[in-house]
């Protein structure tokens, strides 16, 4: 799926110092950003299944993409499943 996000308003960085020993800074959020959100099942057999997800966030100064991969096979004592997942910025 697609998606397009606007905020309204202005958008800010977050910023913030105090009494706590460490500092928290962010990046101000693009204004527009479009969301993509795909996934794909695979039922190889009865007993092995594949699912591959992916999401990605693209704006004029931020990238955000996760890719996720689980296997999944069912042996005499039912369900185990292997995951594998990696992000890029």
């Amino acid at each position: 799926m697609l998606y397009r996000r606007r905020l309204p308003g202005a958008v800010a960085a977050l910023e913030g110092t105090g009494s706590s020993p460490f500092t928290i800074t962010g990046a101000a959020l693009d204004r527009d950003v479009a969301l993509v959100d795909a996934g794909l099942n695979f039922g190889v057999t009865d007993n092995l299944k594949i699912t591959a997800d992916y999401t990605g966030t693209f704006g004029e100064r931020q990238q955000d993409q996760t890719f996720a991969a689980k296997l999944r096979a069912r042996f005499q004592g039912g369900w185990h499943g292997f995951m594998q997942s990696c992000r890029s910025r």
